[in-house]
């Protein structure tokens, strides 16, 4: 009867749950048939020896449930392994400090974070580029330079929002705060420049980067119930888009709130005022590089 106990195992393992239930019960026939049928196998069968139902014993004991510890050890590591790769997927779609706040049960996330600096980027002629150029060339061409991104990111201490085409969006001090926001980020952006000289000169493109950078409070949170994201909203998220869309290619671009946290570290060009929809007429600068440079 121990050997039969495999048959639902085997099931669980192959089938799935509820198969494998129906053959349990199948299990469970065959272990009341054999008790009713033991009083007439022990009146008309003569036992064996002892030594042999000893080793019977011991073989019957221990290799089936040997099997079924080994089986079950399998499934338990493929179990592990599963878990595991939700995870890693879970922490590369969103922060790791909010993904362990939705592990922990957090059924709704959403903070104020009061000092941070929010950046966009986006490539300058990448659309015509890509309607006339192999998809798998564009793929793997946005692939390579998102990669670039994120590892400068990561580098720079500096939080990955999300894509969206050739955009790349990024904060610092959110979800983690860091005094040093303003300067995180515009390492990240000069990092960008770089990794983009980097990824085009094989393919020997001209595309250039738009960046924009503005510092402030946002609001963070975690939306929707499938491909979840964690995303910012506030008046610093729609100056720093709007700082990215009106900037100069290949050129970082800064709103005077970010500005004023690095205008001595760094030289700046005033640029003409832009229109910010909703806030109003505002001064822009670009990085012209660092003192005595």
């Amino acid at each position: 009867m121990i050997w039969a106990f495999l048959l639902p195992v085997y099931a669980l393992l192959a089938l799935g749950p509820g198969p494998a239930t129906g053959w349990f019960f199948v299990y469970l026939a065959f272990l009341v048939a054999a008790l009713l049928l033991d009083p007439w196998v022990t009146a008309n069968v003569t036992a064996p020896p002892y030594t042999i139902r000893l080793i019977s014993f011991a073989q019957n004991l221990g290799a089936p449930l040997a099997i079924t510890f080994f089986l079950l050890r399998y499934t338990d590591l493929r179990r592990r392994a599963a878990e595991a790769r939700s995870e890693e997927l879970l922490t590369n779609a969103i922060p790791l400090s909010i993904a362990a706040r939705l592990k922990h049960g957090d059924g709704r996330i959403a903070d104020a974070y009061p000092e941070t600096t929010v950046l966009f980027a986006d490539l300058a002629g990448f659309t015509p580029w890509a309607g006339r150029t192999d998809p798998d060339v564009v793929v793997s061409f946005l692939d390579d330079l998102f990669s670039r991104f994120d590892a400068l990111a990561a580098e720079s201490g500096v939080e990955k929002i999300k894509t969206i085409g050739d955009s790349y969006m990024a904060v610092a001090g959110a979800p983690e705060a860091r005094a040093d926001h303003a300067v995180a980020a515009l390492a990240l952006a000069r990092g960008m420049l770089g990794a983009l000289a980097e990824a085009r000169a094989p393919l020997g493109l001209s595309l250039e980067v738009r960046i924009g950078l503005a510092s402030g409070p946002v609001v963070g949170g975690v939306i929707g119930q499938k491909r979840i994201l964690f995303d910012l909203w506030g008046d610093t998220v729609n100056v720093a888009s709007r700082m990215e869309s009106s900037g100069v290619p290949g050129r970082i671009q800064v709103a005077p709130s970010t500005h004023a946290l690095l205008r001595d570290a760094f030289t700046w060009e005033e640029r003409p005022p832009v229109d910010v929809k909703g806030l109003g007429v505002m001064t822009t600068y670009l990085l012209a590089g660092e003192p005595g440079r």
